[in-house]
Formats: C-alpha cells, structure tokens, sequence
C-alpha cells in the first residue's frame, strides 16, 4: 500500500511540472505485473432500483436514496490522492457527484451519472456548479457489473478555473481492474459525452490517469481515453430575418 501511494505521489508530482501535453505515457509509468489475486468488488445483487432514476433523469431523488451512497462505498475503495488526504475515495466521489447533473440509461444496459463540486455561501445554500464535475458509469449488463467514477479535477497549479485554458486531469477509477490502454468502447463514449463542455468551450484536459482498485496509477493520453477534441467554426452563424 505505501508503495502505491508513492506511486499516486508521483502522478501529482508529474502533473505539477508537466508543461506539455503527454504523447508516450509508456515511457512514464512502467507497467506492472497483474495481480490475479486481486478482489473484485461488485454492485450488490439487486441492482435493479438504479434504472427508476434513468427514465426520466431524476437526480435528486437518487442523491436522496441512501442505497447510492452504500453503492460508492462498496465499490470505490482505491487510495485516492486528487483531494486531498485522509479522505476515502467514495466520499471524494460523493462530493464530484453532489451538485446538479443527469441520470441517463444507453442500450437498456449502461447507465451514466453526473455532478459537479458546488460551492456554499455562508447561508448553507449551494452556489452555482463549478467546473470541477464528476462523472459515474455502471455496466449492468456483466455477470459482475463495472463501476466506474472520473472526476475531472482543476489542477491547481495552472490558471484559475475561469481562466481561458484552465487545465484540469481527468482521474478514473474502475471498481475492479482494466486493461488501461484497451478501456471499453462504451466507457470512452461516456468519458466523450462528459468532457465536451460547454459548446465551444472545451476543457483542457491535460493528462488522464487511470487508478486500479490497488492503488496502481496508469498514466494515458486523452484520445486513448475517449476525450476527443472538439472543432469549432470561428466564423459566426448567419441567420435569415424572417420577413
């Protein structure tokens, strides 16, 4: 475990001092040996009370259901270093969860939900969503369904989040161990859908680390993970009054 996060360690150290954007993260973080030994925690048996909240979205109701934060705590166990220490990564994933966002249901087999980090003014009430927004992803149609949480994080030695290119991490968590440079077609669909933004204005994702539920950090280029660049025409839209 000590040794795991020193590698998590090494992996905020890099994202400290990086200036560019990384090309060949292989010659970053050699690959380790697989553990076959490695648990692998699921959801619970009954799983089927997550799709009342899909159609339609109904994220209020499902933040007020106590099953879904048993759900992250079962689930979310790896050592986590993106916020802070002395915090469990569930409850990290609770708070990247929390704020306003979606509850969606694709194929009648994944389900995809997401929040942001609110800030709270002195009256106890929520502000607006900050830019630090959090993403969760379940595949409900394995004999062992995956869980995976992302939360895109402001790195906080660059500009300030309302600066124009603003840099932020993409750091994800899988419930039980992938195979980091071969992630399923569906869970980069998600990791797309979540990072595009705000039209036009697109997050600078700089790294995306990828952290088995052993605490072993995979350091990945953005389009190896899904987060694809977005392409906007700078010439402004012309339109025909009516008359």
């Amino acid at each position: 475990m000590q040794r795991h996060i020193l590698q998590l360690g090494f992996a905020l150290f890099f994202i400290a001092t990086a200036s560019a954007q990384i090309t060949n993260p292989d010659k970053l973080v050699a690959p380790l040996p697989r553990n076959p030994a490695v648990s692998r925690p699921h959801l619970a048996a009954d799983d089927q009370w997550l799709w009342q909240y899909a159609a339609p979205s109904n994220k209020p109701a499902l933040l007020a259901d106590p099953r879904f934060y048993a759900l992250l705590s079962d689930n979310l166990k790896a050592p986590q270093a993106f916020w802070g220490t002395g915090i469990s990564l569930s409850d990290a994933a609770q708070t990247f969860l929390a704020g306003p966002g979606t509850v969606v249901s694709n194929d009648n087999r994944h389900i995809t939900i997401t929040g942001c980090v609110t800030d709270i003014v002195t009256d106890g009430k929520y502000a607006h969503c900050s830019r630090q927004r959090g993403v969760l992803y379940a595949d409900l149609g394995e004999r062992s369904p995956l869980l995976v949480f992302a939360a895109l994080r402001w790195n906080e030695q660059g500009r300030a989040t309302d600066e124009p290119g603003a840099p932020f991490t993409l750091w994800v968590f899988p419930s039980r161990e992938l195979d980091a440079h071969q992630l399923p077609q569906p869970l980069k669909d998600s990791f797309s859908a979540f990072t595009r933004g705000d039209g036009c204005k697109q997050n600078n994702i700089t790294n995306v680390i990828i952290v088995d539920p052993t605490g072993v950090p995979h350091i990945l280029g953005t389009l190896e993970a899904g987060v694809m660049p977005i392409h906007c025409d700078p010439r402004p839209v012309r339109t025909t009054p009516r008359n």
